[in-house]
């Protein structure tokens, strides 16, 4: 017994190393990758604004000059070390210790048991740490070349979306109980999208699907869309979404469910947009949508994908943007995260253009490690899909909770909601091709 535990405890020793958090939301590029060049046994994880990185603490401090330190730890075994996705489903449990967290993910450190107990629940959501990977990125870093100034006609679009207007329709949809498994409540905000999306001009429609009810057995609820059929191309589409749906920390509460910041902007977000490219006349079509169920399991944007499929149409729609608490930021400092598969990572990198180009006070960070939002059944079906949600949505302190109301979102909603949905514009400009002929240049609606 004596010798097992010498071996274990030499094993231990062995296996721990000291980890170091850094700070490079001010990093240069050259800067991170010094970082990265670690001993023989180091290892870095890149996660948006922080670097973790396994190497002598000596040689990153020297490294990181001019950069902080935002935590050390000296115990670290690789082996006990797993990520931890957030997302808008029931919360998978807290374990283990906080290490650095980037992008949807946490790095945790996690006891044996844990390990084994945590991958057995839910095999998603606690994924193993691959050294020497990118969770998340901020696009500064990404060597780009410039595509020149705005295009004009790209610009006008931008220039519609009004962050006013838009707050004044997260602050309508907030008043609403809209729990997936309220009635009257959900059925009102339901109606009242739709009744926006006929006012643009747009064929509007509910879609219904059946999901668990809280007491069991099935109820049947609604996506709400409104479609514009190209002018040139009315058989390619693009479809631009967000949950309409909220819940408070109880998860089947049918009152106190405001869902202000999540995901109210998201919903009054598509409607602002419909509003600032329908002017142009899109030449592809585009399904502006708002999905309930999401709270339960993307249960409204699984179904609508099921129904492309069963519909034989899936291969019609070129691209997704989904959008996913939109409004909060915890400082001036405005921050997006935009997110999807590596298959597309081209996609992804039209976001941080678009910013760059139309809106350079959005920093945006991109991650090809998607999770727990309506994007992820598109990207299952292999259609192109990102997804919009601003960089500080885990710290927003009324996540879930009944005070998620408007007034809770800070000061920062309207230039933060307005700089998602600036670069949205732009983006989906491009995407479903816009022309500024005056005939709808201002007043449409």
């Amino acid at each position: 017994m004596r010798l097992f535990l010498c071996l274990f405890l030499a094993s231990a020793a062995i296996n721990a190393q000291t980890l170091t958090v850094v700070d490079i939301s001010t990093a240069s590029a050259d800067q991170v990758e010094q970082l990265k060049q670690t001993k023989a046994d180091g290892w870095w994880l890149e996660m948006g604004n922080q670097l973790a990185v396994v190497d002598e603490p000596s040689a990153v401090r020297e490294k990181s000059s001019g950069l902080g330190i935002l935590a050390s730890y000296d115990q670290v075994n690789q082996n006990r070390l797993l990520l931890r996705a957030h997302g808008c489903a029931d919360h998978s449990p807290e374990a283990g210790e906080l290490l650095a967290r980037g992008g949807r993910w946490e790095l945790r450190q996690v006891s044996a048991n844990e390990m084994q107990t945590l991958r057995a629940t839910d095999a998603h959501a606690w994924q193993p740490v691959v050294p020497n990977s990118t969770i998340a990125r901020q696009f500064r870093l990404e060597q780009r070349n410039a595509k020149g100034g705005p295009n004009p006609d790209v610009q006008q679009v931008v220039d519609r979306i009004d962050p006013a207007r838009w707050f004044a329709d997260l602050e309508t949809l907030a008043a609403w109980d809209r729990s997936s498994f309220a009635t009257t409540s959900l059925e009102q905000a339901r109606d009242w999208i739709a009744l926006r999306f006929d006012g643009l001009g747009l064929d509007d429609g509910i879609q219904p699907f059946n999901m668990g009810g809280a007491g069991g057995g099935s109820i049947t609820r609604f996506n709400v869309t409104g479609a514009w059929t190209g002018s040139s191309q009315p058989d390619r589409w693009i479809i631009v979404g967000a949950h309409y749906d909220s819940r408070n920390a109880s998860g089947s509460s049918t009152t106190n469910t405001p869902g202000a910041e999540d995901n109210a902007s998201g919903c009054a977000g598509v409607i602002e947009l419909a509003r600032a490219l329908l002017p142009s006349q899109p030449s592809r079509s585009i399904l502006f949508m708002c999905y309930a169920g999401e709270e339960q399991g993307l249960l409204g944007s699984r179904a609508h994908v099921q129904t492309l499929i069963n519909a034989g149409t899936l291969s019609t729609v070129d691209a997704v943007v989904i959008m996913d608490m939109i409004g909060y930021s915890q400082d001036s400092d405005l921050e997006a995260l935009y997110e999807s598969s590596s298959a597309h990572s081209s996609f992804l990198m039209d976001f941080g253009d678009a910013a760059t180009t139309y809106v350079p006070e959005l920093s945006v960070i991109t991650s090809t490690n998607p999770f727990g939002s309506d994007h992820v059944p598109y990207l299952n079906a292999g259609v192109q899909t990102v997804l919009a949600i601003e960089n500080d949505w885990d710290i927003y302190p009324h996540y879930h909770r009944s005070t998620d109301l408007p007034a809770n979102i800070g000061p920062n909603v309207q230039p933060m909601g307005g700089a998602i949905l600036k670069t949205n514009a732009a983006v989906l400009a491009d995407l479903v091709g816009v022309q500024n002929s005056g005939v709808f240049a201002d007043g449409f609606e």
